[in-house]
């Protein structure tokens, strides 16, 4: 992937309200905003297309949306399904199923009844790729607990115990030379299969003392990470959702209120390394962790003139709102209250591109914006989130062949980038 980064399209004004969470899939960039509503922007767009011409706006709640995630995944037989998940200020997860072929949206019911009473702030989808694992959604509640449930996509729900018994069985009977040609039991019949998508409770991780939890990520070898405000990391197994380790904060303490609060998490792709984005006073602070044994590995650092730095070391100078591995995990993506985003080479640890984002990026005029409702400049808005895009699921100016980023601003825009250089 090339170090540079080429503007391909932006959206001034992309909301009526401040724009706090990005999540991208195969068919569309979800944005969630302090306005109440989810936008859902087309992925495949020519040339000659703006993104405010191809735009899903659904309204969620007049308290506004802070988290947002999606699911999206071709299931057996080849059923497409197509999930965003968001919370409100009100502490609820709203879910949405989309219809991707005529972009048509519905609300619908996922989680169990007993499971709405909680009061939940942020929330993870987990894709499996193994037939024999549920996909998952896990979500942090205010008292500080991570709850975690199954996804199933159909009617007929999935035993996963039962798959991997049966599976441990048919691999005995092939070691012995017996006959496997019988499927396992579990397995559907591909016409019974009707959609219906439920949540069913897996359990959860519950919080050992009431501190909150701000962000929760998953990975694909088994783990979950919760942050908290308190500047702390709870690793857990996904299957058991046994604690293994515990990281604690290494930014500067007792300087302000919140001064180690961990911002965001995230696992690379192969869930080996996990990134911790926390507050240190003013400033903002990466740590990775590897995590078979739950060791330190490192701090992603830009170097600094200021004497008031030099007893720590920071990604950014503002806190860090957004983390994102690329799909080979090579490289991290970070955003900050310092109007940056950030690109850093995983293995050496070193900042390989800077973003800096300023409001005349935007191409429209009358969609520039350069002060808040309260008469603060946002000339050079601070970035909320970012997210990488993998190859193939953006269209135009060479976006089909190139990796990708995408970032939400409080100067209320969306703005999509592609790497420079071929694929």
């Amino acid at each position: 992937m090339s170090n540079v980064f080429i503007s391909t399209a932006n959206c001034g004004k992309a909301h009526d309200a401040d724009i706090y969470g990005v999540s991208v899939c195969l068919p569309y960039t979800v944005t969630c905003s302090g306005d109440g509503t989810i936008k859902l922007w087309k992925n495949k767009l020519l040339e000659d297309e703006l993104p405010k011409e191809n735009v899903i706006t659904q309204f969620v709640h007049r308290t506004g949306v802070h988290h947002v995630d999606t699911f999206y995944s071709v299931e057996t037989a080849g059923h497409e399904l197509c999930i965003v998940s968001c919370v409100s200020f009100t502490g609820t997860i709203h879910f949405y199923q989309v219809d991707v072929k005529t972009n048509k949206i519905d609300a619908i019911d996922l989680l169990p009844s007993q499971d709405k009473k909680r009061s939940y702030w942020s929330l993870k989808w987990f894709k499996s790729d193994d037939q024999m694992v549920c996909h998952r959604l896990a979500a942090t509640d205010v008292k500080g607990n991570t709850i975690v449930w199954r996804f199933h996509p159909f009617e007929q729900e999935f035993d996963e115990e039962m798959a991997k018994k049966e599976e441990e069985t048919r691999t005995k009977r092939l070691a012995r030379g017996q006959s496997v040609e019988d499927p396992p039991a579990n397995v559907e019949n591909d016409k019974e299969l009707r959609l219906q998508p439920h949540l069913k409770l897996h359990g959860e991780v519950p919080s050992v003392d009431p501190v909150f939890a701000t962000c929760v990520g998953i990975s694909h070898n088994g783990l979950v990470a919760t942050g908290f405000a308190n500047g702390s990391v709870v690793v857990s197994e996904l299957s058991t959702l046994r604690r293994i380790h515990n990281f604690e904060g290494f930014g500067i303490q007792g300087i302000e209120q919140n001064s180690s609060t961990v911002r965001a998490v995230a696992f690379s792709p192969l869930g080996t390394l996990l990134a911790v984005a926390s507050d240190s006073g003013s400033y903002g602070c990466v740590s990775l962790y590897e995590t078979e044994y739950g060791e330190r590995v490192g701090s992603l650092t830009v170097p600094t003139h200021s004497a008031q730095t030099s007893i720590g070391t920071f990604a950014h100078n503002g806190w860090v709102f957004g983390l994102s591995f690329n799909s080979t995990g090579e490289f991290l993506a970070t955003c900050g209250y310092d109007s940056k985003v950030r690109v850093w080479d995983v293995k050496l640890r070193e900042r390989v591109s800077t973003l800096n984002i300023s409001a005349g990026d935007v191409e429209i005029e009358e969609d520039i914006m350069l002060q808040d409702e309260n008469g603060e400049s946002v000339k050079n808005p601070p970035v909320m989130d970012v997210t990488f895009i993998n190859k193939g699921v953006r269209g135009g100016m060479g976006s089909e062949t190139n990796e990708g980023l995408c970032c939400v601003c409080l100067d209320r825009s969306v703005r999509w980038f592609r790497a420079a250089g071929g694929s």
